[in-house]
Formats: C-alpha cells, structure tokens, sequence
C-alpha cells in the first residue's frame, strides 16, 4: 500500500501518521538532513521498496520544508538509487538492491586506484572464501556448467566482449556453488564496481588467454573437491588480475601486453574481463 494511504493501528481507532513519521527533529533547511530524514525512515522499515512518497507539495508540509529544498534532497536521493522519481507519476522507493545502489560508485573507482586496489582486496576475500566452499558443495551439474563455459571462453578469447560475460558467468556460478546468499550479494556489489577494471585490462588478448588458463586450474581443483587447492588456484587467478591492472594502469604501457607489444586482438571493441 503506498505510504501516503497508510495508517497505523492501535488498540483505538487508526490514526494517519505520516505528518509525525516525516517531521524532522528540529527546523532544517538542508537538503542533506532532509535526505537523512527519509534515509532513517528506510532503515527503520517505514518506508520500505515499493512505497510511494506523499505528493511534494503534502511531503513539504509535513517535513516543514521548502518545496525546493525538497526537490533537491529527492534529487540526491534519486542519484543514488534510493528513490525513483517518475515524472506525472509521483516518486518511489527503489527495489534496493545493492548493486544497484552502489552503481554511482563507479566515478569513484575509476579515477582513484587505491579504491580499485582495496576492490581486489576485498576480492580475495570474497572469492577465495567462495571456491573453498565451492570446492565442498559443488553439485554435478554445477560443475557441467562450469566445464561449459570454459569451453565457450576458449572459442571467445578473440571476443573481448564475450569474454567478458562469460567469465562473470564463471564465476558468479563458483558464487551460487559456494551456497552462501551473503556471499552472492556481496559478489554482486564486486562484480558491479569491477567494471571499471574491466575496461582497463580488456584490451589486452594476453590477459585473456592467462584467464583461460587460470580458470582451467580452477575448475580442475572443483572437480577434484580439493578445497586447499581451489583456494590456490584462485589465489593466483587473483595474482594476475592485480598484476594486469598495474599494467593497465602505467600510462607508459597501457595498450602493451606482457610481451611490450598492443595485444589487443580480435575485432570486438574491448570491454573484455575483469579476469
């Protein structure tokens, strides 16, 4: 039920209370404790994904706010994936979702390389966890699929954008073996911030072909259920991906492959794997 129909219910009659819900503590004319406001009011669970807002000019009044300074906290909020604003229609609280809502952090990463180096840390962390659990949970046919996407990669090493997907597809399928949902979303969040490190080591054919390799050692330590070694393995997939990226990164060899020559290859434009 959209929030501007609700009431709450007690032991005596209902009693609307959005006016009291909304109501900032303390007068306030800054967008950012307006957006605070209603950022609280998620947390708490009174507005949950879904909800509509009361129309801007009732939210205003109940806010004691300006209608302008309102739009522009609802402006920040929306940039940010927290809320939906359609236009005739009223504005929504988003599904949520965390890669959804971590999307607007992508600028961040792709000029600040401390963030992209604490995103691989914070891979390590997450996928080595996941193939050692992987390695003792994997079901036959998870491991037929994982054999069948090594397979396509193989053919698409000279598809940058194939590639791509298809390694994503690898191992967001180690994710869903590992049978850990919070695990899953935080690969979710990984994946989506990993773009951008995608797009730096993507051109470069030689990557591709080392990913390959890697994901080989991978999927040989699954099928073996040899945790120790899929924690290896992945281990040092994650060597090379750190180690591709500060290649990536030097501005005096960018476009060079490990060999020193452009490595690019194939006819797709890159915006290959983040291995």
């Amino acid at each position: 039920m959209p929030v501007d129909a609700k009431a709450r219910s007690g032991p005596g009659p209902s009693v609307p209370v959005e006016a009291a819900r909304f109501r900032l503590v303390g007068r306030s004319t800054l967008p950012e404790e307006i957006a605070g406001r209603l950022l609280a009011l998620i947390r708490a669970r009174e507005l949950r994904p879904g909800d509509k807002l009361p129309p801007e000019r009732t939210l205003a009044s109940m806010m004691e706010v300006s209608r302008p300074i309102l739009r522009e906290a609802l402006r920040a909020l929306a940039l940010m994936k927290v809320v939906d604003i359609r236009q005739g229609r009223g504005t929504y609280v988003t599904a949520l979702e965390p890669t959804q809502l971590v999307s607007h952090l992508e600028l961040a990463f792709s000029t600040d390389t401390v963030a992209l180096a604490r995103l691989l840390e914070a891979r390590r962390v997450v996928e080595v966890g996941n193939v050692r659990l992987a390695a003792g949970r994997i079901a036959e046919d998870q491991l037929a699929s994982l054999e069948s996407i090594l397979a396509r990669l193989g053919r698409a090493v000279d598809l940058p954008g194939t590639f791509s997907e298809l390694d994503i597809a690898f191992h967001d399928t180690i994710c869903v073996a590992a049978g850990n949902f919070l695990l899953g979303q935080f690969m979710a969040i990984i994946n989506t911030l990993g773009r951008i490190s995608r797009d730096r080591t993507g051109a470069v054919r030689e990557v591709r072909e080392a990913t390959l390799m890697d994901h080989a050692g991978i999927l040989a330590a699954l099928r073996a259920r040899d945790q120790e070694a899929a924690a290896r393995a992945m281990q040092e997939h994650l060597d090379h991906v750190e180690r591709a990226l500060e290649d990536a990164s030097d501005p005096t060899g960018a476009e060079a492959g490990p060999s020193g020559s452009n490595a690019s290859g194939g006819p797709e434009p890159s915006g290959g794997p983040e291995p």
